[in-house]
C-alpha cells in the first residue's frame, strides 16, 4: 500500500529528511514519532503530494503508493492536519463536510449519503446544523476526520491529531480511528503520545533529526538508539521492560 526506498527531502538548502525505507499494506497504521523537527509532518506531506506539488521541495528515492509513483495531490490518500481550525471554515457542521464533495463533482442524493455517513462514522449526525465552533476541539478534530471520510481515501494520514485534547477526548479520537482501520482503512498517524499510539499502530517508524533510527513493531521501543532519539518509552512497555 505505502513504501519507501531511500526516501529523501531537502527543502532549498536543508535536509529535511534522508534515506527513509519503510512499507506497510492495506489495513495497516503505521505510528510515526522523534524529535522535534525530525521531518515528521513533512514525510506526511511527501504521502500525500503536498510537497512538491503545492510546497517546494526535492526529493530522490522512491515513494509508492499502491504500487505507482505519482508527483501530483493523491486523491485515494486524505490528511488531517494537527488543528482542526485550520481546516475549518464552513458555517455549519454538515457544509463542511459537503464542501469537498462538491468541488469533487457530487451533487444530489449521492453527496447527501456521503455526507450523512461521514458525520455518523464520528458521531457528529446530530451536531450537522451547528456553527463547527460551538464545537469542542475534540470534536471539531472528528469533523476535520469526517471531511477526509467523505471522500473515501484508501489512506489517512494525520498529524498529531490529539495533541490539544484530553485524556477523554483523545480515547474518543483513538476509538474512532480504530473503527476506521477495522473497515480496511490504512492510517498513518504522526504521535507523541506513544501511549496512545503503541495500543493502535502496528508498526511503528522512529525518526531523530531527519534520520531513520527505527522501523518494526513495538519492540522498536526497546531499542537504545530510539530513547538516546528523546521518544517517550509507552507505560505499559516501560512497566514490562521494568
Amino acid at each position: 500500500m505505502i513504501s519507501l526506498e531511500k526516501f529523501s527531502l531537502k527543502i532549498k538548502d536543508r535536509q529535511i529528511f534522508r534515506e527513509i525505507d519503510f512499507a506497510i499494506g492495506k489495513g495497516e497504521a503505521l505510528g510515526i514519532s522523534g524529535s522535534m523537527g525530525s521531518g515528521k509532518t513533512s514525510l506526511l506531506y511527501c504521502m500525500k503530494g503536498i510537497i512538491p506539488h503545492l510546497k517546494r521541495g526535492k526529493t530522490s528515492g522512491k515513494l509508492q503508493i499502491n504500487g505507482t509513483e505519482k508527483n501530483k495531490l493523491r486523491k485515494e490518500v486524505g490528511i488531517v492536519f494537527q488543528d482542526p481550525n485550520d481546516q475549518i471554515f464552513s458555517k455549519t457542521v454538515y457544509d463542511e463536510v459537503r464542501f469537498g464533495l462538491k468541488n469533487h463533482g457530487f451533487s444530489g442524493g449521492v453527496l447527501e449519503e456521503k455526507v450523512e455517513n461521514a458525520l455518523n462514522q464520528v458521531g457528529l449526525w446530530n451536531r450537522k446544523d451547528d456553527d463547527p465552533f460551538e464545537l469542542s476541539h475534540g470534536q471539531r478534530q472528528k469533523l476535520a476526520i469526517a471531511s477526509v471520510l467523505a471522500m473515501e481515501p484508501e489512506i489517512i494520514l494525520l498529524d498529531e491529531p490529539t495533541a490539544s485534547l484530553d485524556h477523554r477526548t483523545t480515547l474518543e479520537v483513538y476509538k474512532t480511528l480504530g473503527e476506521l482501520r477495522e473497515s480496511g482503512k490504512t492510517i498513518v498517524i504522526v504521535e507523541h503520545d506513544t501511549d496512545s499510539l503503541v495500543s493502535f499502530a502496528d508498526k511503528f517508524l522512529i525518526l531523530d533529526h531527519g534520520l531513520q533510527k527505527a522501523f518494526g513493531d513495538e519492540d522498536v521501543f526497546s531499542l537504545s538508539e530510539v530513547k538516546e532519539a528523546g521518544v517517550k518509552i509507552p507505560w505499559g512497555l516501560k512497566a514490562k521492560q521494568g
